[in-house]
């Protein structure tokens, strides 16, 4: 009889606890709702930095609150950097909590229950218990109906226990011997597993949602946002900006530390510029995303603009070099009507880099563009062991003196890659230069110049110059001019038949630096040319600066030539290099009109697709052949 009922207990006590283990599984799915918390109003309620969490009457109050409500309440993760006024503006709790009158925007609330008054500085404050927009009306008036209900004798009790509790608390332990015993012991286990999981839950999910680097959402809370918090009838008006920097270019210019304060200062500058109705979030190191509601692409395009122009500002405010670190990219909806959110920001991305590619500060992403973007990628994962494969092909350009006679040439890469076919240097050459391998493909091609100069010595046509392209980050590099002569050394050849074009931003960006390699380049007996003068990033002033043998005078002028302003400005260039010694090639002619303008302007040298083409190897060869067999037959 007595085991019959201890098999009865037994069983009663393991089917309570499954139902307590189903209720756990069921309270996974419990939604959770996040506290904006008031870490400095003891003891209604403050945060305990031993314990790492908030102590006081709200949070035993949200405790009962959740019971009745069927939600899951949890605090945001404290953080020093953040009020409550941003996390009110950034949209990103749910409830704030505790927070005196005045201290938010009340336009942000649906709701507010008065939760008590204090005295503070001689004078009353109110203080408030407020319910977000970003609840829905219905949920925002059920949970304020559900605060007030809680009887003011309730949360007085609430209060006292509280207090009471603060000093240490003596408990009897006694040992029990009855079955009873056990299974409430087993019972109340159940029921302190059930709640820890339920805390640990609804934590992970609000910590999951938190950047705690920057006090601001995380790729997470992106998600969230744009999963939940966009209503479909609005989705035609939103926007999706990616704001974003070219990591790689940070990485050569600055420190881990200097990174980090612009990351930190371009978030503290978006946090505080972020409007009502829109969502920020870091979704990766150095990448924002701000999902906003505009009524137009144009003032899409503007509230970008904006942005940008005010970020620049703001960080040149630190220091002036961080200026320029971020472009933004922008994904509308209306456009895009099948994006999801990943899509969106991908989209957005893309943007982002076409605006770093064309130098503005923002850019609506489109098919192509994402199209190259897409290409662009595949390059960037094979473009590290291209030159190594040696896929990489040197072509020549001729060029021609005045009396129209070949006299050298310029060498240029093209890129025979195994996926996309033959692609052109506007392909390949800023991708490698962001991506830090540009000097390896220089020293490349300076190999296949030596090469080319030996071979052509050696047929007798020792005369005929060559140039080839040395970029920014190469010029730069502390250890270029070893392994310039390194590589020269290995080949006989005339010195001075071997030209360096320098493009414009090899010299511009550091000019200490560009004046020690060129100082040494032109040690070692090669020629020095300063390539494409009049882009727009150089200055007259580098003319005397450097030791220059000679100029490139940009194609974007020679086209022009024709129109009399262009003609003056061609013709005072020639004219104030030659009276300081310096020879002249212009580039980009094209046509008989073209060439007669640019000789009667007094350049020295022609370089362009009226003379030549650019020819791989073998047809270069061939055309220098056909040039002998010419002159053979009119000698």
């Amino acid at each position: 009889m007595r085991r019959k009922k201890l098999l009865e207990i037994t069983l009663c006590a393991v089917l309570m606890i499954g139902a307590l283990l189903c209720c756990m599984q069921d309270a996974s799915a419990r939604e959770t709702l996040l506290i904006s918390g008031n870490a400095d109003l003891y003891p209604i309620e403050s945060y305990d930095r031993g314990r790492e969490c908030y102590v006081g009457l709200l949070p035993e109050l949200y405790e009962r609150l959740s019971e009745q409500t069927g939600y899951d309440l949890v605090y945001l993760p404290y953080s020093k950097n953040t009020t409550q006024a941003q996390q009110t503006a950034n949209r990103q709790a749910d409830i704030i909590s505790a927070y005196p009158s005045g201290t938010v925007d009340s336009g942000a609330m649906r709701r507010q229950v008065l939760l008590c008054t204090i005295e503070h500085d001689g004078a009353e404050r109110a203080i408030y218990v407020g319910f977000t927009n970003a609840l829905t009306p219905e949920l925002a008036g059920a949970l304020a109906q559900a605060l007030e209900d809680l009887s003011g004798a309730e949360s007085i009790g609430v209060l006292a226990d509280y207090m009471n509790s603060s000093g240490a608390e003596a408990y009897r332990t006694r040992w029990l011997i009855t079955l009873a015993a056990l299974i409430a012991a087993m019972l109340a286990a159940a029921v302190a597993l059930i709640v820890f999981a339920r805390k640990k839950r609804a934590e992970q999910k609000a910590n999951a949602l938190i950047d705690p680097r920057y006090g601001i959402g995380n790729d997470g809370y992106y998600l969230n946002c744009m999963e939940t918090l966009i209503p479909a009838p609005l989705r035609s008006i939103v926007y999706v900006f990616c704001i974003g920097c070219d990591m790689p270019s940070l990485e050569r210019r600055f420190g881990e530390a200097e990174r980090e304060e612009i990351f930190s200062r371009a978030a503290e500058y978006l946090r505080l510029d972020c409007g009502r109705e829109e969502y920020l979030a870091c979704v990766g190191r150095g990448m924002f995303a701000l999902v906003c509601q505009c009524g137009s692409r144009e003032a899409a395009q503007q509230r970008a603009e904006g942005l940008i122009r005010g970020l620049d500002g703001y960080l040149a405010g630190f220091r002036a070099e961080y200026a320029g670190a971020f472009r933004a990219g922008i994904c509308s909806l209306s456009e895009n009507p099948d994006c999801g959110a990943e899509a969106a920001l991908y989209n957005a991305r893309q943007g982002c880099a076409h605006a770093f590619r064309t130098e503005t500060p923002c850019a609506f992403s489109t098919r192509g563009m994402i199209d190259e973007s897409e290409q662009l990628e595949r390059l960037r994962g094979s473009m590290s062991k291209a030159v190594e494969k040696g896929e990489f092909e040197p072509y020549l350009q001729f060029v021609v003196d005045r009396a129209g006679t070949v006299v050298g040439a310029e060498a240029v890469s093209r890129w025979q890659n195994p996926e996309e076919g033959l692609l052109k240097p506007s392909k390949y050459i800023d991708l490698m230069i962001r991506a830090g391998t540009i000097t390896e493909l220089d020293l490349y091609m300076l190999r296949c110049a030596c090469v080319q100069l030996q071979t052509w010595k050696r047929e007798g046509r020792g005369t005929l110059w060559l140039s080839c392209n040395f970029t920014r980050q190469s010029i730069a590099d502390e250890k270029i001019l070893a392994r310039v002569h390194e590589i020269v050394e290995q080949y006989d050849f005339t010195r001075d038949c071997l030209v360096v074009e320098l493009t414009e931003d090899s010299y511009a960006h550091d000019r200490e630096a560009a004046l020690r390699t060129i100082e040494g380049l032109h040690a070692m007996g090669l020629r020095i040319v300063l390539d494409d003068i009049g882009a727009g990033y150089s200055s007259l002033s580098d003319l005397s600066t450097y030791p220059i043998d000679g100029v490139k005078i940009d194609r974007s002028i020679v086209i022009e030539s024709a129109l009399p302003r262009t003609r003056a400005l061609l013709e005072g260039m020639i004219r104030l290099s030659h009276d300081m010694g310096i020879r002249v090639l212009c580039e980009g002619v094209e046509d008989k009109a073209t060439c007669d303008a640019v000789l009667a302007a007094g350049c020295d040298f022609i370089q362009g697709f009226y003379f030549s083409r650019v020819l791989p190897g073998r047809e270069a060869e061939s055309f220098l052949r056909s040039l002998a067999a010419r002159d053979r037959e009119e000698g």
